[in-house]
């Protein structure tokens, strides 16, 4: 449908919305209203959603910035949950901008980076955690690195120590969003964090290493049975164990909820994974990951970004994910995949105004106060490269799973 000269009422919109919503995610007219929640009641995630906008900004003849310059336009991008009508609103009050300019939007790397020889470090099989010397968890390597780098035994990940540091956080340049800022400083304790992404092949052994019938299964790992993201899954329950599907063995897991993440996090570092304890999580914070992030976004041409093409499907192919030990969006820190790839789910509650709060600038901040979203970090190989910026802030419903979504792990100082 061709897009009108004419002006629309907001309610015209929401109608017209309503059914390019339908068609693009293959659902029933009857499925999609106004009030309908993107990710909680549409099975939304990033692909979806920039599948979506491009949709949307065909079909009014209107721009949809990558980010939003007015107050106004962030304020509707950031309701939670966010739904139907919020994207009716933004096109409504849009109307007339033209024709989308995504300049910047896709940006193809220089090449498929090869992966170190040797560079696959982290484990598959089973291991009984409860047998673990908690004192011995992390084995010191002997690496030519400045930092000190260890192996987690539970699950073959090689991890750096980041030194303890008093850093600035936080953006105040003319181009970023609101909750970037203020630019403070803040206190960090040195802490160990995983060089790379989890893999798929680590989150089987963590399947199939716990007795799932301490947790709600459908939390974990499953999607609903009319989820068009079924073909994406990466691993199969094959007769007694949970194995990845062809291709994607080393690549990062992805489609794995907040709960999950927290769950594997914990289960990584010797803890009870199913405790109802959110405060013995073991994903970084976001102070943490900032301070980790730096120097990932300095080469852009290593930034694994904007790679989806419109209307692309991958349920033959396969995501088009990187390895866990490929060189992309490598931190200061040697950290890899710390800019775009996928995004991270962070420990916080993610908290707009939480960079301005006497909290942030307490020792080892972090976002308690519970707020319906948890935050992410990083960017992903779905989305524009300007959210791979590390200072770039968002949340998401902690029940989402994402195609692009994905996580790590901190842990303590081995003494």
């Amino acid at each position: 449908m061709s897009a009108s000269s004419v002006w629309l009422e907001l309610e015209q919109v929401e109608k017209r919305l309503c059914i390019v919503t339908a068609e693009q995610l293959g659902l029933g007219l009857d499925e999609v209203k106004p009030e309908s929640r993107l990710i909680e009641d549409l099975n939304c995630d990033s692909l979806d959603l920039i599948e979506l906008i491009m949709e949307t900004e065909d079909e009014f003849g209107i721009t949809i910035p990558d980010t939003p310059k007015t107050a106004v336009g962030k304020l509707i991008f950031t309701r939670q949950p966010f739904r139907i009508r919020d994207l009716a609103e933004f096109a409504f009050l849009n109307q007339g901008t033209g024709a989308p300019v995504r300049s910047g939007w896709r940006k193809m790397p220089v090449g498929l980076l090869p992966p170190p020889e040797s560079g696959f470090t982290q484990l598959g099989g089973t291991i009984n955690a409860d047998e673990l010397d908690q004192a011995a968890l992390y084995e010191k390597l002997d690496a030519a690195s400045e930092l000190p780098m260890f192996r987690r035994k539970t699950d073959g990940m090689v991890c750096v120590q980041i030194p303890a540091a008093s850093v600035l956080v936080g953006n105040d340049e003319a181009d970023a969003h609101q909750d970037e800022g203020p630019r403070h400083s803040v206190t960090l304790s040195p802490f160990l964090i995983d060089i790379e992404p989890v893999s798929v092949t680590a989150f089987c052994r963590f399947l199939n290493s716990i007795d799932l019938q301490k947790h709600d299964i459908a939390m974990l790992i499953t999607l609903s049975p009319d989820d068009d993201r079924q073909t994406d899954v990466q691993f199969e329950h094959g007769g007694r164990t949970w194995k990845p599907l062809p291709g994607t063995a080393m690549q990062p897991v992805v489609l794995v909820s907040w709960y999950a993440a927290d769950a594997y996090s914990r289960w990584a570092n010797g803890r009870d994974w199913a405790a109802d304890d959110w405060e013995r999580s073991y994903l970084p914070t976001e102070a943490q990951w900032e301070y980790a992030a730096a120097g990932a976004f300095d080469n852009i041409e290593h930034v694994y970004a904007g790679i989806h093409h419109r209307g692309k499907s991958y349920e033959s192919d396969g995501l088009p994910i990187p390895l866990v030990q490929q060189e992309y969006g490598r931190s200061r820190f040697g950290l890899r995949h710390m800019s775009g790839t996928i995004w991270h789910w962070c420990r916080d509650w993610f908290t707009p105004d939480f960079y301005s709060s006497d909290a942030a600038t307490q020792l080892d901040p972090v976002a308690k106060i519970e707020t319906g979203t948890r935050s992410e970090r990083g960017g992903s190989w779905v989305g524009p490269i300007e959210l791979c910026r590390p200072g770039y802030r968002r949340g998401r419903n902690p029940d989402a799973r994402g195609r692009c979504l994905g996580f790590r792990c901190i842990g303590e100082i081995p003494t």
